[in-house]
């Protein structure tokens, strides 16, 4: 094959709209595409063939769904946040949260795979702090108890939900509603916790790394058992659950914490008003303990400051969507069935599945050791990162899973064909 022969088979034409643009080589389709200039279901075409294929199907652009996770080369940062600042209408949220039933669950061919933008997360996030320091200013000024109850369920269970909805969003294939990922919120994180205390009173005087292991495996042992016909074998589903059981368990953890903290105080101020009749220098001393402790309003900042960075929303999303990324490649290659039940050994012994699995209790372990413990900022911010690019990569392969099945659908040749 000569020069000019090798350089127009590597060159694509774009398709938009009945115009064609281009031809442009794949490396500059790959650039366009980091750049969300493109999308991956924008149809393209070459001489010589027979009808236009799906961009994503190109060989050098598609992304794997075997169990090894893409990439993230060049994520488009501003693309995933390109919609927080657009005008959107009350239809808009409607029209995302009603999805997910017989009735409302689109049409494959309609689904798009391109990088979703999360706006409703983003607008909700805003609401929840504005709420939240709304609530806090409003129980100080007018020292009103009647806020308190209030402040504690936003400062609780805010971030947790808002960071349920971002899953929700992420999930473009649209197939779970709302009402089945709130049981699962709910009905899952209970379990979890159950879990959690009993494997905790087993394993009790091993010290708090121990917590790693222990309630990711509670956590993904509630998703299994509350998935039921949500074994679909689809990342973006798993990530979904996942998120949603993680969500629940930080929302009633964080409750947990600061409950202790706000019992604690009022059984210092307590004994320092009895103190205050016999002997005031004791009760001063006790109210001064009282007072340097960490009050339940800094424990509810920092627990979601935790959640939003690094916490058990993307810790239960990462090894959930394993998972199912895993269980789909053993249903692909024969080994599972259709109708498998979701807790499956073959799937948690598998290396692929394992190999993910661990990173989040790696992660869970090392934030609860003492490594680190004076840069507690830097921590935190080093758990955030690699639980996130982990969450990223999950829903790059997930949006290529289901790139793979339209193609499917369609009864496209297979995209080594050309």
């Amino acid at each position: 094959m000569n020069q000019a022969t090798m350089n127009k088979a590597e060159q694509y034409y774009l398709q938009r709209n009945g115009e064609s643009y281009g031809p442009y080589t794949v490396a500059q389709l790959r650039d366009m595409l980091t750049k969300a200039e493109i999308s991956p279901d924008d149809t393209i075409w070459q001489e010589g063939m027979k009808g236009g294929v799906p961009l994503g199907s190109l060989p050098g652009l598609e992304q794997s769904a075997d169990g090894q996770l893409p990439h993230l080369k060049r994520f488009p940062l501003f693309a995933f946040f390109a919609e927080v600042f657009k005008r959107h209408t009350a239809r808009d949220i409607e029209e995302c949260f009603g999805a997910g039933t017989r009735k409302t669950t689109p049409e494959l061919s309609e689904v798009c795979t391109a990088w979703p933008s999360p706006w409703i997360y983003s607008r909700m996030f805003f609401v929840t702090l504005l709420l939240y320091f709304g609530f806090n200013w409003a129980a100080t000024q007018f020292q009103n108890p009647m806020l308190v109850p209030a402040l504690l369920f936003i400062g609780n269970f805010g971030i947790p939900f808002c960071l349920f909805v971002l899953f929700y969003e992420l999930n473009v294939r649209r197939d779970v509603s709302i009402y089945s990922a709130g049981v699962m919120m709910m009905t899952g994180s209970m379990l979890s916790l159950v879990f959690s205390l009993a494997l905790f009173a087993f394993w009790a005087g091993r010290g708090a790394i121990w917590a790693g292991p222990i309630e990711e495996s509670a956590k993904l042992l509630a998703v299994l058992l509350v998935a039921h016909s949500k074994c679909n074998g689809r990342i973006l589903t798993g990530l979904l659950l996942g998120a949603a059981v993680g969500a629940g368990f930080a929302a009633f953890e964080s409750a947990g914490f600061t409950f202790m903290h706000l019992r604690h105080l009022m059984v210092y101020h307590t004994a320092a008003d009895v103190l205050n009749q016999t002997d005031p220098l004791l009760a001063r001393a006790v109210q001064r303990i009282a007072e340097s402790g960490l009050s339940p309003d800094i424990i509810m900042r920092y627990r979601a400051l935790l959640t939003a960075i690094a916490g058990h929303t993307q810790w239960t999303a990462i090894t959930a969507g394993a998972y199912w990324l895993v269980w789909s490649r053993l249903r692909d290659e024969g080994i599972l069935g259709h109708h498998t039940a979701m807790v499956n050994f073959n799937v948690l012994q598998d290396w692929r599945f394992i190999k993910i699995a661990i990173i989040p209790v790696c992660i869970h372990m090392f934030w609860n050791s003492p490594l680190l413990d004076e840069y507690r900022l830097i921590k935190l911010l080093l758990c955030g990162l690699v639980s996130w690019v982990l969450v990223l990569r999950l829903l790059a392969a997930g949006l290529a899973q289901v790139r793979e099945a339209k193609d499917r659908q369609a009864d496209l040749p297979p995209t080594s064909g050309f």
